[in-house]
């Protein structure tokens, strides 16, 4: 399997900036708690692992790893892998569990959507097609995919074909199917949601909703400041799929796939 060949972890005490930068070739991990790191190396959200210790919520690490020289960047996930089994010695194993899960179908007999999920622009969608075509052909050559946009919109500027945007209480989208839409409610609701909508096609989105407190997407847990208060009209989040985009979630159980962590521990460090 393949390895960093240079790895130095020391723990983090008191404030500090956090920055976590997973590069071709190096991994800088900084003043983060473990969770981030666990998230990435085992592809999978929080409600899918079970059985971590809570310190991997609070104590904060500061990693470094470089890998040997041309290492594929498809490796890097695997060599996040076994950098917490060799230094955290974990341990893990997957089982289906019954669990609560959401069911995404329409909310309207007549299927009609709501006024903030709209089909995306004809322009837009074919530039997402370009893009799967370049790098459907560079994977061809063997080549690395070809760069996203580099020019990211101002927070305020409208939003750029095929990007998202998250932040509390907002989650927005271009040129998104409801397939790429699911994990975003799934990570925000905590529970696997599946797509019993029948929609297809690519779609713009935005939603507006009461955060609780709770960030969006997986650096929820970071710590820091307090997220800004939130709207006071602004609905909860099961409301606003219904009002804004037309759909509705229906609690269920179903099967869910999770990580089982059967050892995870504090690491030695450098």
């Amino acid at each position: 399997d393949a390895r960093y060949e240079v790895v130095a972890i020391k723990a983090v005490e008191g404030s500090g900036s956090m920055m976590v930068r997973m590069l071709p070739g190096r991994l800088e991990y900084n003043g983060l708690p473990l969770v981030i790191l666990l998230r990435q190396a085992l592809q999978k959200p929080d409600y899918q692992i079970v059985g971590a210790p809570g310190w991997i919520n609070t104590e904060r690490y500061t990693i470094t790893a470089k890998a040997p020289e041309g290492t594929a960047p498809t490796a890097m996930t695997v060599m996040m892998l076994n950098l917490l089994k060799d230094r955290f010695h974990l341990t893990t194993h997957l089982e289906t569990r019954e669990q609560p899960i959401f069911n995404l179908v329409m909310a309207r007999a007549d299927g009609r959507l709501g006024p903030d999920l709209k089909p995306t622009p004809a322009e837009c969608q074919a530039t997402i097609e370009q893009r799967l075509a370049d790098a459907k052909a560079a994977a061809g050559r063997g080549a690395p995919p070809p760069p996203p946009p580099s020019s990211f919109p101002d927070p305020n500027d409208p939003l750029a074909c095929g990007f998202v945007r998250m932040g509390p209480g907002l989650a927005t989208g271009s040129g998104r199917t409801i397939a790429q839409i699911v994990p975003t409610l799934s990570d925000l609701l905590g529970r696997p949601v599946i797509d019993k909508t029948g929609l297809t096609g690519r779609y713009d989105y935005a939603l507006k909703f009461a955060s609780t407190g709770r960030g969006a997407g997986p650096f929820a847990t970071l710590p820091g400041p307090p997220p800004p208060p939130d709207d006071p009209d602004a609905p909860g989040l099961t409301t606003a799929v219904q009002e804004q985009l037309g759909l509705r979630l229906e609690s269920a159980r179903g099967p869910v796939e999770v990580v089982v962590i059967d050892t995870l521990e504090k690491p030695t460090l450098d």
